[in-house]
C-alpha cells in the first residue's frame, strides 16, 4: 500500500465533496481514508491503483462516482521531437515523454506532482529501476532533445540542489542521490540533452538544475525513462492525466519521428454475462453501463472504453471488479449455495484447536515477500517462485518461510504485553508450494526447551512419532536449534531467535520459533 497525504482544501477544489462524504466514498471504493491530527487526509492506494497516487487522480474518482460521466481527454498534436539514441539500447532503452502548457504552478499542485513522482517512483517504477520520471521547466529548454548514453567522465552539468558542474561519475560518488541510486548505473550512463547540448537529466538520478520548476514556470517538459516500455507509457499517461486535470494542456511528442500517443482508450465489450454469473445477481445491460462510467468508463453502445491512464484493467474479470466495487460489497446479499455436498473428517490435524489451548493467538501474512526481508530473517539464498511483474519492490517472490513474517508481527507488537505467542498456517513456495505451520513466542524467559516441547506435543497430539537432531539453521543461535524428523523424513525447524536476527527486527525480548510441515 503506498500512503498519500493532502490538505482537504486541495480536494475540495477539484471536486463538490463535503470531508465525510469523501472518506466514506474513498474507503467504499477501495481507497481506506482517515482524517490525520493535522487535519489532512491519510488515503491508502493500492499497488493496481498508481492513478489514484494524487489529488487529481482522486478527485477524478469521486467525481466520476458521482456523476457517472467520465473525462474525455483531448490532447495536441506534437510540435516538438525526441530522438532515442541507439547507445541507450542496453542501458535504458524506454522512453516517453510529453508537453504541458498554459500551466499555473501553485503550491498545492507543487505539492501534487513531487508526491506522484515519489510514489510512483517507488511503486510503478520499483524505486527507479523499472521507470524514473523528469519534469522541466520547458521554457529553459531548446527542442529538439535527444536521449543517449555516455561515459562516466564525458560531460559536465550542475545538477539539482548544486552550484558547481559534475562529471556523472562524480554525481555517482558525492551527490546524494547518485549514491542512493548509483546500483541502477552501469559504466554507461543514461543522458538526456536540448540541442544547445544543455543537460536535462541524468536518468534515473538527479534532474538539472538550470531546468527546474519554479513559481514562475508555465510550459514544462515531461519525461519518464526505464527498462519497461509498458510501464514508461503507463507512467506519462497517468502524469498527462494529472496535469490535464490541474488545468495544463497536454502536447503529445513524436520519438524518433514516431507519434507518442498517449490516454488512449481500450475498447471492451459491456460484461453483461460475466458480470451475473461471477456477482451471482441480475444486473441487465443498463446497470452494468451505470456502474462502470461511475467507475471512470465510457459507455458506447455495447462497449466499455477503459481510460488511458487506468493500468490494471486486462482482462474481462477487471471489468467485473469495478462493477462490483461500484455496486457496494455491502449491497450484496448472502445466500447459501444452490448446491449439496458431502462432508467428511479433514485429514490434517486439528492444529487450531491444539495451539489455541496452548495460548497461541492466529496471525494471518501476506503470502508474498522479498529478498530483502528473508535475508534480515537470516534465511539460506535458495530457489524461489519469483512474480514475473511486480508492481512494488515488497513483493517480489511467493514467500519461501513464513519465519520473517511473524517476526514481523512481533517487531510491531513489541509494546504488547507479554508473553506474545503466534502462529499461521499456510503456503510457502521453495519454488513448490508447501502446507507449513510456523508458531513464534516471545516473552523474557523464551528458550530452546520451551519450543521444543511445544513442537513433540504438536506431533504427538496430531498421532506423529517425532524425533529430534541437532542441526543448524541461519535464523537461530547456534547450539540452540534442532530439527525435526517424523519417521526418516525431515519436517522442520525450531529454536531460540539468533541475536542478529532480533535485532534486525528492533526486538529487545528473547523470541523462539519453529516451522514445520503439516
Amino acid at each position: 500500500m503506498a500512503q498519500v497525504q493532502f490538505p482537504f482544501e486541495d480536494l475540495s477544489a477539484l471536486v463538490k465533496v463535503t470531508k465525510q462524504e469523501a472518506i466514506e466514498t474513498l474507503t467504499m471504493l477501495g481507497f481506506p481514508t482517515e482524517e490525520t491530527d493535522e487535519g489532512e487526509l491519510d488515503i491508502e492506494v493500492t499497488p493496481n491503483r498508481p492513478d489514484a497516487l494524487c489529488v487529481e487522480g482522486l478527485a477524478r474518482v469521486l467525481k466520476c462516482y458521482k456523476t457517472a460521466k467520465p473525462d474525455e481527454y483531448k490532447l495536441s498534436k506534437p510540435k516538438i521531437e525526441i530522438c532515442v539514441d541507439k547507445s541507450v539500447e542496453k542501458v535504458r532503452p524506454a522512453f516517453g515523454g510529453a508537453v504541458v502548457r498554459e500551466m499555473k504552478i501553485t503550491d498545492s499542485n507543487l505539492r501534487s506532482i513531487m508526491q506522484i513522482q515519489e510514489k510512483l517512483h517507488e511503486t510503478l517504477g520499483r524505486k527507479r529501476r523499472k521507470v524514473a520520471i523528469g519534469i522541466y521547466d520547458f521554457d529553459k529548454t531548446a527542442p529538439p532533445f535527444r536521449y543517449f548514453a555516455c561515459k562516466r567522465d564525458a560531460l559536465s552539468f550542475v545538477p539539482l540542489e548544486k552550484q558547481e558542474k559534475m562529471t556523472p561519475g562524480q554525481i555517482l560518488e558525492k551527490h546524494e542521490k547518485g549514491r542512493a541510486y548509483a546500483h541502477l548505473v552501469g559504466d554507461m550512463c543514461p543522458m538526456i540533452e536540448d540541442k544547445n547540448k544543455q543537460v536535462l537529466s541524468f536518468p534515473p538520478i538527479i534532474n538539472g538544475e538550470s531546468t527546474r520548476l519554479t513559481e514562475h514556470t508555465k510550459n514544462l517538459f515531461v519525461e519518464a525513462t526505464g527498462t519497461s516500455h509498458g510501464a514508461v507509457k503507463q507512467t506519462v499517461n497517468i502524469i498527462a492525466a494529472m496535469f490535464e486535470d490541474m488545468g495544463g494542456k497536454v502536447e503529445e511528442v513524436a520519438v524518433d519521428g514516431k507519434h507518442y500517443r498517449l490516454l488512449q482508450e481500450k475498447k471492451w465489450p459491456l460484461p453483461v454475462a460475466g458480470s451475473e454469473k461471477l456477482l451471482g445477481i441480475k444486473l441487465g445491460r443498463k446497470k452494468v453501463a451505470l456502474l462502470l462510467a461511475k467507475m471512470g468508463h465510457r459507455i458506447s453502445g455495447n462497449f466499455a472504453y477503459v481510460p488511458g491512464y487506468r493500468t490494471d484493467v486486462m482482462n474481462e474479470v477487471d471489468l467485473i471488479e469495478d462493477v462490483a466495487i461500484a455496486y457496494g460489497f455491502n449491497n450484496f446479499e448472502p445466500s447459501l449455495p444452490g448446491f449439496s455436498s458431502v462432508g467428511r473428517v479433514d485429514e490434517e490435524p486439528l492444529y487450531h484447536e491444539i495451539l489455541g489451548g496452548l495460548g497461541f493467538d492466529e496471525v494471518l501474512t501476506w503470502t508474498l515477500s522479498n529478498e530483502k526481508l528473508e535475508k534480515k530473517a537470516g534465511l539460506p539464498e535458495g530457489p524461489a517462485a519469483e512474480i514475473e511483474n511486480p508492481l512494488t519492490g515488497d513483493f517480489t517472490i511467493f514467500r519461501r518461510s513464513m519465519l520473517p513474517n511473524l517476526l514481523s508481527v512481533l517487531s510491531e507488537s513489541k509494546n504488547e504485553k507479554l508473553p506474545i505467542r503466534i502462529y499461521e498456517i499456510g503456503p510457502t513456495a521453495r519454488p513448490q508450494l508447501e502446507q507449513i505451520l510456523c508458531l513464534a513466542t516471545m516473552h523474557s524467559k523464551a528458550s530452546f526447551s520451551e519450543i521444543k516441547g511445544i513442537v513433540l506435543s504438536l506431533a504427538e497430539s496430531a498421532g506423529k512419532k517425532a524425533t529430534v537432531k541437532k542441526e543448524e539453521y541461519g535464523a537461530f543461535v547456534k547450539g540452540r536449534c534442532a530439527a525435526l524428523y517424523i519417521g526418516s523424513k525431515k519436517a522442520g525447524m525450531f529454536g531460540e531467535i539468533s541475536p542478529s536476527v532480533l535485532s534486525e527486527f528492533n526486538l529487545e525480548q528473547p523470541v523462539c520459533a519453529a516451522e514445520m510441515k503439516i
